[in-house]
């Protein structure tokens, strides 16, 4: 009886020690939000000297948060991030003088992510830009030059922004950007994440990346017929070694992007999904690039152009 007591013991106690962890993990996952709040991005930026504001406006139900960087006199370069993500992770650029000394940077948090309605998702392409839009035409109706920068699922928004604004986008550079529907991994996971009953337990940042994961394929096909009015001059960059974003997606955009005033592929060999980490020099030489519409010599010359 008393060996029988020691171990029922024994296991209540290894129940509670799981429990714990269980409850633990649970607490520390719902704190992942990978964003900058305002009075951050205030401090961080105040201490720099960098001309900066923030600002938010409505669309429909959505508060969508941006910021500025920079000289309001010169011309704008909208960064649009990834999954999961929100303005802060193009930060480096941010702070990056070499650019601020001719564009503008202007970073958004896509609806679900940052401070636009954080754990909200928008699973469609063409409404995520649609929220998008006031940018586009804010920065228009100033009549000033606007260059859309997008890094992996960003890349498709900014795409369907340019479909939709053919006359109003002078510039895109995608980063490692998702832009062929079906050619991207899929963790085995992320169906189980999507699973009602055990949602509650991943953190919301998570579950916003992981919706629009299981539905990208279809949002992607919903805009292929609008890639003939992309005009503006691309660059695109893309590590063959990508194993998220396979590299058959930019194959794709050049195939697809017939009517661009020019398109320069720079595919890096060796290099994932990683190019913001691995290679900054190239997006900040892209950037300038196409804002000044000057071709620069520093950049790869295995670049493939089509003029």
């Amino acid at each position: 009886m008393a060996a029988g007591k020691k171990r029922y013991g024994w296991v209540r106690w290894v129940g509670l020690v799981l429990l714990l962890v269980f409850g633990l993990f649970w607490w520390w996952a719902q704190g992942v939000e990978f964003r900058t709040s305002d009075d951050e991005l205030k401090a961080r930026f105040s201490s720099l000297s960098i001309p900066y504001s923030i600002h938010r406006y409505q669309a429909d139900q959505y508060t969508i948060r941006y910021a500025e960087f920079g000289a309001d006199s010169l011309p704008v370069t909208i960064m649009v991030h990834g999954a999961p993500s929100s303005l802060s992770f193009f930060m480096r650029f941010y702070e990056d003088t070499t650019l601020l000394r001719r564009t503008m940077l202007v970073g958004v948090d896509r609806p679900g992510y940052g401070y636009s309605n954080f754990g909200k998702s928008v699973i469609s392409i063409a409404e995520q830009a649609r929220y998008l839009q006031p940018l586009i035409d804010h920065y228009a109706a100033q009549g000033r030059e606007v260059v859309l920068a997008a890094s992996s699922y960003g890349g498709s928004v900014v795409a369907k922004l340019a479909m939709d604004n053919p006359d109003k986008i002078a510039g895109i550079l995608f980063v490692s950007s998702s832009l062929a529907p079906g050619q991207e991994y899929t963790y085995p996971i992320s169906y189980v994440i999507a699973q009602p009953w055990l949602r509650w337990f991943f953190p919301k940042l998570l579950l916003v990346a992981n919706d629009e994961k299981l539905n990208h394929q279809q949002a992607l096909e919903e805009i292929q017929e609008g890639w003939g009015r992309i005009r503006s001059r691309i660059i695109l960059l893309h590590g063959r070694a990508d194993n998220l974003i396979y590299f058959s997606n930019a194959e794709y955009a050049q195939e697809h992007l017939k009517n661009a005033q020019s398109f320069k592929l720079i595919p890096l060999d060796g290099i994932g999904h990683s190019i913001l980490w691995d290679r900054p020099d190239l997006i900040t030489e892209s950037l300038l690039e196409l804002v000044t519409a000057t071709p620069l010599t520093t950049l790869v010359p295995t670049a493939t152009k089509r003029q």
